[in-house]
């Protein structure tokens, strides 16, 4: 859960300051919700998996591998940007995020995990 609110917490960073910061009317106010919560929403899937499915394991897995591609985003996005269109990169994480991401991250590392656990339980 804790990895999940860290990435909850970069992405609110991002929305509230890293936006642009000039006057925005209601469209760009729904749009920095809209992307708040797009961006927020593999986070959120994999905590409930972790709390509903009784699954920490993958979750914990999927989470950390989402958060290392969102912060590589980021500094692609605002650090180190290559091109004009970077921050499009903030529209299609989230989805990247859901399909490829979090899954992959998730199957590589419960086996790890897994043992990781037992090792431990049997070290006792």
């Amino acid at each position: 859960m804790g990895v999940c609110l860290l990435g909850v917490l970069l992405h609110v960073y991002t929305v509230l300051f890293k936006s642009d910061g000039g006057a925005l009317d209601f469209a760009g106010v729904i749009f920095l919700i809209g992307l708040l919560l797009w961006s927020c929403l593999p986070y959120v899937i994999w905590a409930s998996v972790a709390v509903w499915r009784n699954q920490p394991k993958p979750a914990v897995g999927a989470a950390i591998g989402m958060l290392v591609f969102d912060c590589y985003t980021y500094y692609c996005v605002f650090i180190a940007p290559t091109g004009s269109t970077a921050a499009v990169g903030l529209l299609f994480a989230p989805r990247w995020n859901l399909l490829v991401i979090g899954p992959l991250s998730a199957v590589v590392s419960w086996p790890l995990l897994h043992f990781a656990t037992k090792r431990r339980q049997n070290a006792r």
